[in-house]
């Protein structure tokens, strides 16, 4: 499954729901805002079952613009439907609010009975914002933001600085950013329905709402947990002697991770990681893993170091997929460092490249 596809299916199917939601509450804002009350006089009016679902208004009514009349079945700007006792509330306010009806002055034609304000099309771009902000987190685990190592000398040896998939405030900025957009997008939508609706909402109006603000919690705790850890631990360093692996041979790293803040940590373990990208899923093939500190507090401003030797044993030695091929399933390794204290347990990734002994001797 190539990345790009599901990026397109995404915002195709987002796109939809956000398009479909805007353009009917633009036509029902519209409808509220320039269609002229005028005299009406109700003929049917119950309650029936709606094609759509659930339940609607059975009605109709006739209206007299510039001499000639009109009849009309549409009860509110758009078309209502919803549970029964919904239906039948709707029948009701008919009945006492029956003597008049709102025309559109360029098509005296369309009309409507009573002004209520449906909640659906702001539902529906809430749901697209939804699926548009959580349709991207897996996109993370498909390795789309790898990057190779780059070079970097000093000592007896040349030393490859590997580029993390994303630091600990990397990840604090980008939850905060998404949960303060998640609010402020959801906070525009259901602000506009408020602004431009007639009272006697719709109950679903709150409680959408409120389930919208109960989802943005999710992004805010992980927000408030980033930061924290952001505010403890700084950006972990990792180091090869070689730009490439060579499955077969033996792999050396070192690791640095200083501390902004007096901790006690209960472990530190570097680990040499193969997955298996299955599109938006991994899976763990391979994993070697050695500790670097247990136990231990460390003072603000020190820095842990390790050095270490790994091997890949034969029968997983599988080449990586190459950097620039976003295609899958594919093979990704890794170097991961892992701190683990009292308060969290957090993985910054250091993609590397790995080839075979073959395929290294072709390349030279």
């Amino acid at each position: 499954m190539r990345i790009a596809s599901y990026i397109f299916t995404l915002l195709l199917i987002a796109g939809l729901f956000i398009g479909l939601g805007i353009h009917a509450a633009w036509q029902q804002q519209q409808r509220l805002r320039t269609h002229q009350p005028v005299s009406a006089s109700v003929v049917q009016n119950e309650t029936r079952q709606s094609k759509l679902g659930g339940y609607e208004p059975d009605l109709l009514f006739t209206y007299t613009v510039a001499g000639k009349t009109y009849e009309s079945s549409q009860a509110a700007p758009l078309r209502i439907n919803g549970s029964r006792d919904w239906a039948d509330t709707i029948t009701r306010r008919i009945q006492t609010e029956s003597d008049t009806a709102y025309y559109n002055p360029q098509d005296p034609a369309q009309a409507y009975l009573i002004q209520v304000g449906r909640f659906r099309p702001y539902g529906l771009i809430l749901t697209g914002l939804a699926l548009l902000g959580l349709g991207f987190l897996p996109i993370r685990s498909g390795g789309l933001f790898a990057h190779q190592p780059l070079a970097i000398t000093g000592g007896p040896f040349d030393w490859y600085c590997l580029t993390p998939a994303g630091s600990y405030a990397d990840r604090a900025l980008g939850w905060s950013a998404a949960a303060v957009l998640w609010y402020l997008m959801g906070a525009a939508v259901i602000a506009h329905f408020y602004m431009t609706t007639p009272p006697n909402y719709e109950l679903k109006a709150p409680i959408i709402a409120a389930l919208y603000a109960l989802t943005g919690l999710w992004l805010a705790a992980r927000a408030v947990s980033t930061s924290g850890i952001a505010s403890r631990l700084g950006a972990p360093a990792a180091q090869m002697t070689q730009k490439t692996v060579h499955l077969g041979e033996p792999v050396i790293v070192r690791i640095e991770q200083p501390f902004l803040r007096d901790t006690l940590i209960k472990e530190i373990r570097v680990t040499l990681t193969c997955y298996r990208r299955n599109g938006l899923r991994s899976e763990r093939y391979f994993a070697s893993s050695l500790p670097t500190a247990e136990n231990q507090a460390v003072r603000a401003g020190q820095i842990i170091r390790g050095e270490f030797t790994f091997e890949v044993t034969h029968k997983k030695r599988r080449p990586s997929t190459h950097f620039s091929r976003f295609d899958y399933p594919r093979t990704d390794w890794l170097i991961e460092v892992t701190t683990r204290t009292a308060r969290s347990c957090v993985t910054v990734g250091f993609p590397i490249f790995a080839e075979s002994i073959k395929q290294a001797a072709k390349a030279a």
